[in-house]
């Protein structure tokens, strides 16, 4: 920075003139220049120049600061007006990167966008600082749920998308029934070091779902570190660090979360418990430059405690309202035990060969048990204005009661590798042995009295709902895939290309499944901006447990896999507005869908038919803007256009006919998400980050009835969290001249900024003349959260 100093007024102001230039001598635009403790400050233009007025005495702190380079301060004295123009350059800021080891998938798969981890901790959302509150803006995905870190990729459920840490699969818990039930994401973010999505059209060397891939890797560090970070909703500390030889690393975390403060804003009131608590390690070992090894470790314990009081709900429309109101008896106790080990070795004898051997054990113990009486009324409302009139139109009771256990196993073994042949061309291929094991001990059964809404109107009070049981189930899989990486350079561009096959069997089938994929991107040379991209193939997905066991039977069914064929097409463009770096994709997709089984959707929990019994389609477009809307910082913008149906082909209406196409549970038709970042000019310290969704309204039914009639509409999802971060940084260099701490922000977020009631699910009564209405059941209301971030 060039500057003089001319004093005015006899002292009492003074103007720095200056310029900020980079090591290389460019002028350096919207650099922070403040007076400290003078409430001064400015910005250079175009050409790096600046001007300040600020006050006296001396000596004057100056701070100059941007997003892009390395903060500096400089003290100056009286004596400085007498000395000739110094000139300080601003250092760019220098991010370390290591070696990183990207596995086959991530390094061959052409679908994947690459999602940056940081950003989570950024993010204002109540589901708390995770991964898949990154996801759920992308292309294609949507999500209604804000309790929830489950979402839905093009049409498909939650079940639908394949789950990756660090090369491991691991799994959804089967019980869950309510965002409120589901904790923390088996993900820790503060470990992350990569994030790759693929919203569909993945290659071969994924696995055997019909929607979306994650595929997340831990770091693997080289320095010792430490943080925590702690907010209203919970805390989580962590730890990494490395022998000086490098050969040895490790990586550990722990978290605590719980949703009481959340669910205090819902319209069921009680005493809410949610306690979530997990721990993560994650370990490697150099044994030599061709060896290496990995083991993973996750441990998580989640218990819901619910003691209900009452509920009130007002619904309807404007010339029509009603309110329901319940009091409650008894309580619910439901505990989930989840944990995973993993070994994987690494064998890399050349440049042109890697092999990896892995193992992993999946173990979840979930229990649910809950005796909750209900005594309710439906009213309805006339009037307004204090002078409200309310008519009983519905009473009624019921008793729900559980009792549900299930023990379940995944053990995994595989052997990869990968072969360059020769430049530009790649073998991969894999071999898994997955075994499942479920122990499954169902007591649950339902009375309900409401004016024949579900019973007959006897005195015996037979139950609407009533199943008890004792199911296991074993199956083992073998699944295979090879493929072939190669790329074309024809005269006019380059041809990258990706196909191959996966081979499936199951001992629950007994029969083999080909199911080939290809991937390819163009990059015309007289586009060099622009790359193409055609993905497609067959995308099979064997039952898991839920799918076999139907919700009113107490017997395993034969299945099975449901099936996909899929084409897309899209292309990316890279542009520059006002020299910031932006990146506009689109894509167009097509999905064929048989032999699926149909479910039904109540929050987050899945009920299945337990039959192959429709066939269906999905097909959408997709838009998405990724870049610098504000200098320095990531912002993007989706908005997404679906259509998915299937046809129940067993399913007849009580008149000759069949209903034919219906709408799928997931089949949400317009949907728009954004995540927004910016700071003050004069203090890029302070920071603002903005969270948008609005999602159309998915389609619902009466409980317990044909699937065709789940044709209704939810009201639409809106929502906006917003969030404030001050970097602490400064202040602290500042105030204890220690370089101990390493990073300190300060966040504040608003959930839920404008307190919209979104629908999750319908709890359905009855009138006296038996017309039955569905009363919605909202999700979160408006809260503050306050959070601290520290690292040493």
């Amino acid at each position: 920075m060039l500057f003089t100093l001319d004093s005015i007024f006899a002292q009492e102001t003074i103007t720095i003139h200056g310029k900020v230039v980079t090591e290389e001598g460019k002028p350096v635009e919207l650099v922070n220049i403040i007076a400290e403790g003078r409430s001064s400050g400015t910005t250079t233009n175009r050409e790096g120049n600046f001007e300040l007025i600020t006050q006296l005495p001396f000596p004057l702190s100056i701070q100059i600061s941007h997003i892009e380079y390395i903060p500096r301060q400089i003290n100056i004295s009286q004596e400085d007006i007498q000395k000739l123009p110094l000139v300080i350059t601003l250092k760019k800021r220098i991010r370390e990167v290591r070696e990183v080891k990207i596995s086959v998938q991530a390094q061959d798969d052409q679908s994947t966008t690459t999602i940056s981890p940081r950003l989570s901790i950024r993010l204002p959302s109540p589901a708390g600082y995770a991964i898949e509150g990154l996801v759920r803006s992308q292309m294609g995905v949507a999500s209604a749920n804000e309790l929830s870190t489950q979402y839905r990729v093009r049409g498909g459920n939650f079940d639908e998308n394949l789950v990756y840490l660090n090369g491991f699969e691991v799994h959804r818990p089967q019980l869950i029934r309510s965002g409120q039930q589901e904790g923390l994401s088996i993900v820790n973010p503060d470990l992350v070091e990569s994030v790759y999505f693929s919203s569909g059209g993945f290659g071969v060397g994924y696995g055997d779902k019909m929607s979306s891939v994650l595929d997340v890797r831990y770091k693997q560090p080289d320095s010792l570190a430490t943080g925590a970070n702690i907010n209203l909703l919970g805390a989580g500390v962590y730890t990494q660090g490395s022998t000086t030889d490098r050969k040895f690393s490790w990586l550990a975390g722990a978290r605590h979360k719980t949703n009481r403060y959340l669910l205090g804003t819902l319209d069921t009131k009680g005493d809410y418990n949610p306690e979530f608590t997990d721990a993560q390690i994650f370990l490697t070992y150099q044994f030599s430059p061709h060896l290496s090894a990995e083991a993973l470790g996750y441990y998580a314990l989640n218990r819901y405690h619910f003691i209900p009081s009452d509920r009130e709900t007002t619904f309807g429309t404007i010339n029509e309202v009603k309110r329901l109101k319940i009091y409650f008896a008894g309580q619910e106790k439901d505990n989930f035990k989840t944990g995973m080990g993993a070994v994987k070795l690494k064998f890399h004898p050349g440049q042109d060969a890697l092999y990896e051997l892995q193992t992993s054990h999946y173990r979840a113990l979930e229990q649910e048990a809950f005796d909750i009486a209900g005594a309710y009324w439906l009213q309805e409302i006339e009037g307004m204005n204090g002078n409200e009139t309310a008519t009983n139109i519905g009473i009624g009771e019921y008793l729900q009661h559980a009792r549900n256990d299930l023990l379940a196993t995944v053990t995994t073994i595989s052997v990869k590798g990968k072969h360059n042949v020769k430049s530009n061309n790649s073998i991969s291929w894999g071999v898994d042995w997955q075994n499942e094991q479920f122990d499954d001990r169902i007591n649950e059964w339902e009375l309900i009295d409401s004016a024949g809404y579900s019973i007959p109107r006897n005195p015996d009070m037979e139950l609407s709902y009533s199943l008890n049981a004792e199911l296991q189930q074993k199956t083992n899989h073998l699944k295979l895939f090879v493929s072939h990486q190669t790329t074309l350079t024809p005269s006019w561009g380059k041809i990258r290309m990706n196909y191959g096959t996966r081979l499936i069997w199951s001992d629950k089938e007994s029969k083999l499944h080909l199911t080939p994929r290809f991937q390819a991107t163009v990059l015309p040379f007289s586009t060099p901006n622009t790359r193409f991209r055609l993905s497609g193939g067959w995308y099979f997905q064997p039952p898991f447990y839920k799918e076999y066991r139907p919700p009113q039977s107490g017997e395993i069914n034969t299945l099975e896999a449901q099936k996909s064929r899929q084409i897309l097409a899209g292309l990316d463009h890279y542009f520059y507005v006002l020299e910031r770096p932006f990146k506009f994709s689109t894509e167009i997709y097509y999905k064929h869908l048989y032999d699926l089984v149909p479910y039904k959707i109540d929050n987050v929990r899945i009920q299945y038919t337990g039959k192959n019994e429709a066939k269906g389609f999905a097909t959408g477009l997709d838009f998405k803007l990724h870049g610098e809307f504000v200098p320095g910082t990531e912002s993007w913008a989706t908005l997404s256009l679906l259509r998915t149906e299937e046809d129940i082909l067993t399913d007849s209406w009580d008149k000759p006919g069949e209903p034919g196409y219906i709408p799928r549970p997931s089949d949400q038709r317009f949907n728009f998400s954004m995540f927004f970042q910016d700071y003050l000019p004069n203090n890029p310290t302070f920071k603002v980050h903005l969270s948008l969704y609005y999602g159309s309204g998915l389609p619902f039914g009466p409980p317990r009835s044909p699937r065709y009639t789940a044709t209704f509409r939810m009201p639409p999802y809106r929502r906006i969290d917003i969030g404030f971060s001050k970097d602490l940084m400064p202040w602290v260099t500042r105030t204890f001249r220690s370089n101990i701490l390493k990073k300190a922000w300060l966040g504040l977020e608003f959930f839920n900024l404008f307190d919209i009631n979104n629908t999750v699910s319908y709890y359905w009564v009855s009138d006296v003349n038996n017309l039955q209405y569905a009363v919605p059941n909202y999700l979160t209301g408006r809260r503050l959260n306050v959070s601290l971030n520290i690292g040493f």
